[in-house]
């Protein structure tokens, strides 16, 4: 796909009108040269990566080692901000013609977005030739992080993991159950929060979550979806790829919804969860208010900052029957770090890039901080980097449980244009949304889940619908087969020739 056909797409987004030039290019053999005034080169990156934030922060740490290296010739200046505060800043930057070297794409936006306004460099020929080998394959995907055959930036970590149970030994050794032994069942799970809860009088509960949390992937919804996916993976995230329509009223999530509805009625989960929120959902688990919680891969190091004290373990949320859930992922998302157009120094960033910030250094900074896991299978498998012996179960859980999904992007890299339609795939402007109705039945407001969510699924469907045809009317080669994957099994990863075959 050609620029222009970006900036067509991408119009109305968050720089598409805004003006830019395209800036300076280089090369580097990895060897650094001052600036042409002879004074150090000052590399300025941006983000809102939690990485970068602090002192003591893999990226911090690595930028101090960065700098000591370069000393004389490079300057690295990195600045974490929150999103908000993120988000307003490279617009201004973005208006002004001031962008930062490098900086990340902000809330809501994507890389395409900033190519297509002329706003990002390519890293070709600022990097060495073998530098894209040291990432898992498949990190660079056209359409995705490469346009038209230039690359824009790189998988920032590895899969993700977003749903694990979370259980605190303490808790459940109290109320006399064996801490050593999670619930493999939703039958389990719910008997051992009957009995935590009966044993806690009002003090301890069965399970605790961040239900006050709003969004597509967290609160209720992140709760029912990790349930869900013990039944259909194909269903759950609300939009099914192997059929390329929105699942939101699927038995799947209806069942799921369900359980949680009883774990309600029990008693068995801490009242204040429907509307405390994540953070603070994670500090209650790890002070022991709660035997179980069910949360993502980020929740492991945070409960271990915060609440240091805490012993707890992991495993997979738990099934009807006890089998193994599956979740999937896209292993490259159009997110992540770019190169400003306009930046003085190109060759200082690629070294910077190379050597720096995709390093192996940082990478295993990055491993033992405990956040996620990294875009380099190398150190992830080195156990020697691991922090603490929980981690352990952490990598074998993303190993065990995670699959790669199709991806449209990478079937036909024109889908672009449709999401820009959408707003995003779970398309934010229909509303009642997919939380809401669930947190309507929760307080009660509203009796049942099932009419509402068949409602909300066809209006999705609809305006799937409609955003093709829109698409299609303007000239853009696209199909709602680009979003059906017929050949998808859920328990395999989806590779190239899984693509081939769809052909």
């Amino acid at each position: 796909m050609k620029t222009n056909d970006w900036k067509i797409a991408m119009a109305g987004t968050f720089v598409a009108a805004m003006l830019a030039t395209a800036g300076c290019s280089g090369s580097t053999d990895g060897e650094a040269e001052t600036a042409g005034d002879g004074k150090e080169a000052v590399v300025t990156v941006w983000g809102l990566s939690d990485f970068l934030k602090g002192d003591e922060s893999p990226g911090q740490r690595m930028v101090k080692e960065f700098n000591e290296k370069y000393k004389g010739q490079i300057r690295v200046e990195a600045r974490y901000m929150p999103a908000a505060e993120y988000n307003a800043a490279i617009q201004a930057a973005v208006t002004s013609g001031d962008l930062p070297d490098i900086y990340q794409t902000p809330s809501n936006t994507d890389i395409r977005t900033f190519v297509a306004n002329g706003l990002a460099l390519p890293f070709d020929g600022l990097v060495s030739d073998g530098w894209k080998n040291r990432f898992f394959p498949g990190s660079f995907v056209e359409g995705v992080n490469t346009i038209d055959g230039k690359t824009y930036s790189w998988p920032l970590t590895g899969p993700q993991l977003g749903s694990i149970l979370y259980y605190n030994k303490d808790v459940l050794k109290k109320a006399g159950i064996d801490p050593e032994k999670p619930p493999k069942t939703w039958d389990e799970l719910r008997d051992m929060a009957k009995t935590v809860t009966a044993q806690g009088k009002g003090d301890v509960y069965g399970i605790v979550f961040g239900g006050g949390e709003t969004g597509g992937s967290s609160g209720v919804v992140a709760f029912v979806n990790a349930l869900a996916a013990g039944v259909s993976p194909e269903a759950a995230g609300g939009f099914n790829y192997k059929t390329g329509q929105y699942a939101y009223d699927s038995k799947a999530i209806a069942d799921s919804f369900d359980l949680l509805l009883k774990l309600k009625q029990d008693g068995s989960i801490l009242p204040s969860s429907f509307t405390m929120k994540g953070a603070e959902a994670g500090i209650m688990f790890g002070q022991g208010k709660a035997a179980f919680l069910i949360d993502g891969r980020a929740r492991m190091w945070l409960v271990k900052r915060d609440t240091p004290q805490a012993s707890f373990g992991l495993a997979q949320v738990p099934t009807p029957d006890g089998s193994k859930p599956t979740y999937y992922y896209v292993p490259v998302n159009p997110t992540g770090y770019m190169i400003s157009a306009k930046t003085k120094h190109p060759k200082e960033v690629g070294i910077f890039l190379e050597n720096g910030f995709t390093a192996p250094m940082f990478y295993e900074r990055y491993l033992k901080s405990g956040v996620a896991l990294t875009p380099i299978d190398s150190i992830n498998n080195d156990e020697s980097l691991y922090p603490y012996p929980e981690f352990d179960t952490f990598v074998r859980l993303h190993n065990d449980l995670l699959r790669v999904r199709p991806d449209y992007a990478v079937k036909n890299a024109q889908t672009a244009k449709v999401i820009v339609e959408l707003g995003a795939l779970d398309q934010p402007k229909i509303k009642p949304a997919f939380g809401d109705i669930l947190q309507s039945v929760l307080s009660g407001a509203q009796k049942e889940a099932a009419g509402p969510l068949k409602a909300y699924n066809d209006k999705l469907n609809k305006g799937l619908e409609d955003a093709v045809a829109k698409v299609k009317a303007s000239g853009g080669n696209v199909s709602l087969d680009d979003f059906k994957f017929p050949n998808w099994d859920p328990k395999k990863n989806y590779a190239a020739e899984d693509y081939k075959a769809l052909k």
